[in-house]
């Protein structure tokens, strides 16, 4: 027994020895530049950046942990996106010990490749006692093309507890300890906190796992399981109830037509990454998440040997339905995985095939209709591949042949998968200034966003700026009053002490920004250098418009130049109705009637969630017959959007003061032109 344990050691110490090698491999020269350079871009590996950065700097949990320094002055920010914890044993200590959050980052990237790889060889080896075969399932799931598509997704590739929790299970299920059932649980709770996705995805596959394996258990054999199931989850009630208490408060939700969107089509069982060095030419479907191309060698294996007509494989640690039902199991999970990836109207090539899918379902279920990208369940569906073609391998009789499909496999798996030449983007750095600023606004905000987040953390500095999951909702608007140079927003944002701007010098080329920040009143440069320039920005104290209100009047009446069908939503007291036009191009109108002579003093536009369609410029007429109209109210509405989304981010409600006088109708007219973005209003409301 002590010789076959060493002997084993040996292989999985080889087996380890060969996937960091390949890890290296795939991804250099990272591991050489792991403190200055970021693989793929720098948007979302710098928010994951800033997110360990923060899990690792303020005790999770906590009131200031939620509200993270990102979209100021919002509250709750780390509900908006992924929270990492699952991560923070891998970087905590590396930030705690002084070293740099991108070395962090990088660290757990590395770490990704190599713990998926053992975490599936954990899998294999458990499902067939074979090194080999083992090795294959490992090589399968670590370095499958489906990784390519999301290099620049920490969270996505840090998809190694998966295999573990599963290995876990069959372990329990051969040899039913307490022990296996606790590191399932355990395994499900790191892999829920790595990933807000596989906490859904994961449960999804536990689910079925249970029902073909677990049927003729006995109801205490099931409990303990069951049991330390409910532990995990209990452990990660908080982290739940502080994300729908956040994002409730928001009114955040995924539309149907957003999950759609983001549904693997069809054809992506034929489109593969650009960034495959072999199959980047195969595009079944350019649609964003749907590269879901297996490789050749995987698909070789599986049909090379039916499964469902395999010789059985007799020891002690496979579940009682055998290795044929085992591998039946993995072999329909991948399937039926693929088809829930395929979201709730399936398409081919674009184009609806006109049958609902089983996912329409699971959005029917709480959380799963927050889940914006159903094609992430493929990952499931990879680990279930890779686990049925290393139990086709372990069928092999003849060792000698059995060697040769493992080494010539794995070639060709690496070979799916491999990577052309990894690209890496710079360190932008850390941007630290010597002004007494509160917060901070990165200039320009397009694709600085996150640069921005990533620079403040030397100073710990709250920043304007953001970039999330989710976006607060003022944040469209000031993006719209700064690319308008409207000096307005600046004033707003010192209101509550001095600010600082710093504008990177690669993005502006012209001197736009720079210009801009130098032109406020009181603006100096408080900081440059050959990459940026820091202004401060003196205190500002402009208090925001308010209006007293004393009683709401009725609406006898509407009528809406576009979309009248839906304008009664308007008055129906759900906020999460609405009337909308679907593009501003300057001619949109509503016109209300009171049903009587009143003597209205503002109206109030309820965006609610629809931060962005704020109509971009307003008039508001008023009349006592419906056919002279006079001027009641006339301007753009971004700096009302802004204000209304900080005071009431529910709601949004813009507060517009009319002109006095006795009016019996209302016509409010979009005069603006944005092609790009509706109008939608969800309440309107008549004040006196």
């Amino acid at each position: 027994m002590r010789r076959r344990r060493a002997a084993d050691l040996r292989k999985t110490c080889a087996a380890a020895a060969v996937i960091v090698v390949a890890t290296a491999m795939y991804t250099w020269p990272l591991p050489v530049r792991a403190g200055s350079a970021i693989p793929h871009d720098a948007g979302d590996p710098l928010l994951v950046t800033w997110i360990l950065w923060w899990s690792s700097h303020v005790v999770p949990l906590t009131t200031r942990w939620w509200n993270a320094p990102a979209f100021c002055p919002s509250a709750g920010v780390f509900a908006f996106s992924e929270n990492l914890l699952g991560l923070a044993p891998l970087t905590a200590p590396l930030l705690w010990s002084g070293q740099t959050p991108l070395l962090a980052y990088n660290t757990a990237f590395l770490a990704s490749f190599v713990l998926s790889g053992l975490g599936a060889y954990l899998l294999g080896f458990v499902l067939t006692r074979q090194h080999g075969a083992a090795f294959v399932c490992a090589i399968a799931f670590a370095f499958t093309p489906y990784r390519l598509s999301h290099l620049n997704h920490l969270q996505l590739l840090s998809s190694y507890w998966m295999p573990v929790a599963a290995a876990a299970l069959h372990l329990y299920g051969g040899a039913p300890r307490p022990r296996w059932a606790a590191l399932f649980a355990f395994a499900w709770l790191m892999q829920a906190l790595a990933c807000g996705y596989y906490f859904f995805f994961l449960s999804i596959f536990i689910v079925l796992w249970l029902a073909w394996f677990a049927r003729h258990w006995t109801m205490r054999r099931i409990g303990v399981v069951a049991g330390w199931w409910l532990i995990a989850i209990l452990l990660m009630a908080p982290v739940l109830a502080g994300y729908k208490r956040i994002q409730d408060a928001y009114g955040f939700h995924r539309a149907p037509s957003e999950i759609a969107y983001y549904s693997a089509d069809v054809a992506g069982l034929a489109a593969a990454a650009p960034e495959s060095r072999v199959w980047h030419a195969l595009h079944g479907i350019d649609k964003p998440e749907s590269q879901l191309f297996p490789g050749v060698t995987i698909l070789l294996l599986l049909t090379a040997g039916p499964l469902g007509t395999m010789r059985r494989v007799r020891h002690t640690d496979v579940p009682a339905a055998g290795a044929s039902g085992t591998a039946r199991f993995y072999a329909l999970t991948a399937v039926a995985m693929w088809l829930l990836a395929l979201g709730p109207v399936p398409h081919f090539r674009g184009r609806a095939i006109g049958v609902p899918g089983p996912y329409a379902m699971l959005m029917l279920l709480p959380g799963f209709n927050g889940m914006r990208v159903p094609a992430r369940l493929w990952m499931i569906a990879v680990l279930c591949l890779a686990a049925a073609a290393a139990i086709v391998v372990s069928r092999i009789r003849n060792r000698s042949v059995r060697r040769i499909v493992v080494i010539v496999s794995a070639a060709g798996l690496l070979m799916d998968g491999w990577p052309a030449p990894l690209v890496l983007a710079a360190d932008p750095g850390m941007q630290i200034t010597h002004g007494n600023a509160v917060a901070r606004l990165g200039l320009p905000l397009e694709g600085n966003e996150s640069e921005t987040m990533y620079g403040a953390i030397a100073q710990d500095r709250p920043v304007f700026n953001g970039y999330s999951g989710y976006t607060a909702p003022q944040h469209y608007a000031l993006g719209d009053l700064l690319d308008r140079g409207d000096p307005r927003i600046l004033e707003r944002l010192a209101s509550e002490g001095p600010i600082e701007i710093v504008v990177r010098h690669r993005l502006d080329p012209r001197g736009r920004w720079r210009a801009f920040a130098a032109s406020y009143p009181g603006a100096r440069i408080s900081d440059e250098t050959a990459g940026w320039t820091a202004f401060q920005i003196p205190a500002t104290p402009a208090g925001q418009e308010r209006t007293a209100v004393a009683s709401m009047l009725p609406i006898a009446h509407l009528e809406a130049s576009v979309n009248n069908a839906d304008v009664n939503a308007i008055i129906d007291g759900d906020l999460d109705t609405r009337w909308h036009a679907e593009r501003q191009s300057g001619a949109e109108s509503i016109v209300a009637d009171l049903g009587a002579i009143q003597h209205p003093s503002v109206v109030v536009i309820r965006l609610g969630t629809y931060a962005s369609q704020y109509p971009r410029t307003l008039e508001i007429s008023t009349s006592v017959d419906g056919s002279a109209w006079q001027p009641g109210w006339a301007g753009d509405t971004a700096l009302l959007t802004y204000d209304a989304a900080i005071r009431s981010p529910r709601e949004i409600p813009l507060r517009i003061p009319l002109s006095g006088g006795a009016v019996r109708y209302l016509r409010l007219r979009q005069t603006g032109s944005d092609p790009g973005r509706g109008w939608s209003i969800v309440e309107l409301q008549v004040m006196q």
